[in-house]
């Protein structure tokens, strides 16, 4: 937290309770850009897969950065439809930050200097349901405003992340 390369935004949002060691790999000037956040399932409909998808793309196109947390589903493909159309993107993960910065699905786009994947716990973590969790105030944190695309009512992180969010008023949240 004390780096001067320490993202600006979680320390204005939540003070001492961000990460005081966030791991990463990739552009970090990037941390500071802020944008739009795009969340939803990692079971999503073709529909909703395809809405993420433009989402990322467009908002690539009218020069913001996205934020997302890299999970399969919605996150994964509004990230690639913003790198793909040359924009920048932040992954905050909740597990195997090691493995994904070294996939070949990431390296062309954290070389060219358009993707930092980020997370607050240890570069080889597997999965599990309290990461995942805990890394959703990073995802609104280090954005400008959000928008959920989809969710199961009452249940699973992208619900408890999007009421986390409204509960402490860190950035506008928008639904589809």
């Amino acid at each position: 937290r004390s780096d001067q390369d320490y993202p600006k935004r979680l320390l204005k949002r939540i003070g001492k309770a961000s990460p005081p060691v966030l791991f990463g790999c990739g552009n970090r000037d990037l941390l500071n850009m802020g944008g739009l956040s795009v969340v939803g399932s990692r079971n999503v409909s073709e529909e909703d897969g395809w809405f993420a998808e433009d989402l990322g793309l467009h908002t690539s196109r009218s020069g913001l950065g996205l934020v997302s947390g890299g999970a399969r589903g919605v996150d994964q493909l509004a990230m690639f439809g913003a790198l793909n159309a040359s924009g920048t993107v932040i992954g905050v993960l909740a597990d195997s930050l090691l493995s994904s910065a070294m996939s070949k699905k990431y390296r062309e786009y954290i070389t060219n200097g358009n993707l930092v994947l980020v997370s607050p716990f240890n570069p080889e973590a597997r999965f599990n349901v309290g990461n995942a969790m805990g890394r959703n105030k990073y995802i609104y944190c280090l954005s400008d405003m959000a928008v959920v695309v989809c969710s199961t009512p009452e249940k699973g992180g992208t619900w408890n992340g999007a009421i986390e969010n409204l509960n402490h008023k860190w950035v506008p949240l928008f639904v589809k």
